[in-house]
């Protein structure tokens, strides 16, 4: 399987480290929103998860969450 970094495009070696998350959504009250979990570690088996995305270092995680969760982001 081949992995693409959700913000820039560029795709995983094997000597790369890349960070590893989750999107899903969650019901409002009235409208749906978006939430993402984030992996401390990357997980091969689980990157291949539907719901999985992958970026190539924090800079690019960081201005994807920036530009799709803005200020309703929480890092845990």
């Amino acid at each position: 399987m081949e992995f693409v970094c959700k913000f820039c495009g560029k795709r995983k070696t094997e000597a790369d480290h890349w960070l590893l998350g989750f999107e899903g959504t969650r019901q409002g009250s009235r409208v749906m929103k978006y939430n993402i979990f984030l992996l401390n570690r990357w997980d091969d088996e689980r990157a291949q998860e539907l719901n999985a995305v992958h970026f190539c270092s924090s800079a690019c995680q960081e201005k994807y969450l920036s530009r799709n969760y803005g200020d309703e982001t929480v890092l845990a």
